[in-house]
């Protein structure tokens, strides 16, 4: 559920090549006659990079790259799934991590062997990729939300939550504007996703984890800690702080137009607040309980066909081309998205927002992509909209939803 918020525009299969134009002088490892040609499935700010990448790997293996772009939503997964089994799928697909558990469980996505490259990329996009102990993909961008502030507007910096609400407050009543803060929510469904770091930091993550960062089937935002969230999500709702008829492009303007002092958002605003020539720094989301505020993570991640044509290539290219320093650089400043490798972060000069936005995820939380989380998003929604709303106790419609979770699941 990584960077829900951006439209997903399914662009057709529009078949562009890569790779050099003069004749191949070496082939992969095992590989025997012509070396053939991989598939990537990608969007379109991503393909530039691979292309660059993938013309290397052509002057290195012979093996042409060529690419279908199309944005991945729901329908592209189904395709993919549907599709590899009769050899109709591409070799590599770029996906959010959270798809993982859906492809791993339907086979159609092999394991990758990071190697000592794995070191390089940060803990949380290593755990990201990891499905029933196995590492299935090479991520290259993390997102997660953050709290972005109009410095035009105030150059405070909440320690909590409580104390961000009190700034907006105060800077309403001084300077006439309309919201304390502005964050994406949805009349019909909610926005969990949104609201997670101020979950988090009561204590009730949505699973329970291994002690190795896997998640399970066992819920964790029931009992005390949960109560406490639904309770402070009640409060929000009557001093109308938070707002259910409050939408993603409501929320997103009215912070553009210096509406609001703050921002709970994700890096994919960055273009348009920087189009607007806002000053704004971007900052952890303060806790509203006794505990750090952790908003999920996603990661974007290459993963390889388990019944690619070609799958000795794609391999090598995933494990060895994908993987380094170089890639991962090409691709942030392909995509603007902040990298998933450590020394592509630390290359991120002159880019403090998304620099920051990379340190945040660091203390983040990778979004569940296990199977079970299917059953979690609709209940959760609905009832923390019921709260905000005041259509039932807090605590009652709270665990109301964690039984029919569970019945769900």
């Amino acid at each position: 559920m990584t960077n829900i918020h951006r439209a997903a525009i399914a662009a057709g299969a529009v078949l562009l090549l890569a790779g050099c134009s003069t004749a191949p002088t070496a082939g992969v490892a095992g590989l025997t006659g012509d070396p053939g040609s991989i598939t990537i499935q990608a969007g379109e700010d991503e393909i530039p990079a691979l292309q660059q990448i993938g013309e290397k790997f052509t002057a290195d293996t012979g093996v042409e790259v060529e690419f279908v772009q199309r944005e991945i939503n729901a329908q592209a997964i189904s395709d993919f799934i549907s599709q590899s089994p009769t050899g109709q799928a591409p070799d590599i697909i770029v996906s959010p991590h959270d798809n993982l558990g859906q492809l791993a469980a339907n086979g159609v996505v092999t394991p990758v062997q990071l190697g000592e490259e794995a070191e390089d990329f940060t803990e949380n996009a290593q755990d990201a990729v990891v499905y029933d102990g196995v590492s299935y993909g090479v991520p290259y961008a993390v997102e997660n939300v953050a709290l972005i502030r109009n410095n035009a507007l105030t150059t405070e910096a909440p320690g909590t939550f409580d104390e961000l609400r009190a700034i907006g407050h105060q800077v309403m009543e001084q300077q006439g504007i309309e919201y304390p803060f502005t964050i994406s929510q949805s009349p019909e469904s909610g926005d969990p996703y949104h609201l997670y770091p101020l979950q988090t930091s009561f204590g009730a993550p949505v699973f329970e984890r291994t002690e190795d960062g896997e998640y399970t089937a066992e819920l964790a935002m029931g009992g005390e800690d949960g109560h406490e969230f639904a309770r402070y999500l009640a409060d929000l709702g009557r001093t109308a702080d938070l707002r259910t008829s409050m939408t993603p492009d409501i929320a997103k303007e009215s912070f553009l137009n210096g509406q609001s002092p703050f921002h709970i958002g994700g890096p994919w605003e960055l273009t348009d607040i920087e189009a607007a020539g806002m000053d704004v720094s971007v900052l952890p989301v303060p806790p509203a309980g006794n505990e750090e505020a952790r908003p999920f993570v996603g990661v974007q991640s290459f993963f390889v066909n388990a019944n690619a044509p070609n799958e000795l290539a794609a391999q090598d290219f995933a494990a060895n081309y994908l993987t380094t320093p170089e890639a991962q650089t090409a691709m942030y400043e392909s995509t603007g998205r902040p990298p998933a490798s450590e020394t592509a972060i630390d290359r991120m000069e002159g880019d403090p927002l998304r620099s920051a936005y990379a340190e945040i995820a660091e203390t983040g939380l990778p979004m569940p992509a296990i199977p079970e989380m299917g059953a979690v998003w609709s209940f959760w929604g609905a009832t923390e909209n019921a709260i905000v709303d005041g259509r039932g106790d807090p605590v009652e419609l709270w665990d109301r939803m964690i039984a029919n979770i569970e019945g769900q699941i």
